[in-house]
């Protein structure tokens, strides 16, 4: 017996997921512009607080970053908390930490120069079947990214913290975790 067109669904945009984060360890922007509809339909709320628009936008962002000698990401690890897809539409969301190959210049990039420290995010992905083109491909149309709250920082009204609840966890079930690191050449 085949697989129902939900798991399926999910699957794919999960495919598509890891995709997205694996090209934003080395800015690989080939396999980053598969990920999103042509045209303007994609729309960013970047963790960096400003957003972006269509598939060139984000596009010429990278650039700059290469351009302007930002470091890569050297590993990131991604934990899904939960995926869900519904006819047309699916949305993922996750939390991730990583860590930078060299310290971050504070005037230009938005996070403390540190070499030793992990940052952490937090994302909102939501994706389409349509690939902004009215091909039923998924592809995501929507995405937001913030900043994780400090490991140690009690939530309110709870009083837990991330090291307590853990990368991921969940009242949903086990999270989806995996890490990318960066392939540098010897």
């Amino acid at each position: 017996m085949g697989m129902d067109t939900t798991e399926y669904d999910k699957r794919q945009v999960l495919a598509l997921h890891k995709q997205w984060w694996k090209a934003n360890v080395g800015l690989d922007i080939p396999a980053m512009r598969e990920c999103f509809p042509s045209g303007n339909a994609f729309s960013m709320f970047n963790r960096n607080s400003f957003t972006y628009f269509g598939i060139d936008e984000v596009t010429k962002l990278w650039q700059h970053f290469i351009d302007t000698d930002i470091p890569p990401r050297l590993t990131q690890t991604v934990a899904v908390l939960r995926i869900e897809a519904r006819a047309d539409t699916a949305w993922v969301i996750s939390e991730l930490t990583y860590r930078r190959v060299a310290p971050v210049q504070t005037e230009r990039h938005w996070e403390n120069p540190d070499v030793d420290q992990t940052f952490g995010s937090k994302a909102t992905e939501i994706y389409h079947r349509d690939n902004g083109a009215g091909v039923p491909e998924w592809k995501m149309w929507h995405f937001q990214s913030g900043p994780l709250q400090p490991f140690e920082e009690p939530r309110p009204a709870f009083d837990d913290t991330l090291t307590d609840r853990g990368l991921g966890g969940n009242p949903y079930g086990e999270p989806i975790t995996y890490t990318f690191t960066l392939d540098r050449p010897a």
